[in-house]
């Protein structure tokens, strides 16, 4: 009976995890996105200091955020994001390029969303 309850045990531990990388992600994505929008805005203005202060806090959100990201995820997914995100303040066309990387958040997203067409 002690080897129920153990393996018992691990399943909820392990459900518990799943349930934390989920929401890590989504809030993690849900600000990267929340970002890109503002440096979008700003860009749309014209307005180069607000743009590039912008896309300097998502780089150091980035960098908090990416070491945990790598232990949870695909890494390809996000060496393309990553790559996305680093190139942001040498980009010639920024409105695409920040349309790009956002795109690229929404993508990250839906491939480590858990949804039957994930795991299937």
């Amino acid at each position: 009976m002690k080897r129920v309850w153990f393996a018992f045990g691990f399943i909820i531990l392990s459900v518990l995890l799943c349930v934390y990388e989920q929401g890590y992600v989504k809030n993690t994505c849900e600000e990267m996105a929340s970002i890109l929008v503002e440096a979008q805005a700003a860009e749309e203005t014209k307005n180069d200091r607000a743009r590039d202060e912008k896309i300097k806090e998502l780089q150091d959100y980035w960098k908090r955020k990416n070491d945990f990201l790598f232990m949870f995820s695909e890494h390809g997914g996000l060496d393309e994001l990553g790559g996305a995100i680093r190139s942001l303040e040498r980009a010639h066309n920024m409105r695409s390029e920040i349309e790009e990387t956002r795109n690229k958040v929404v993508v990250y997203y839906e491939n480590e969303r858990i949804t039957l067409a994930n795991i299937f």
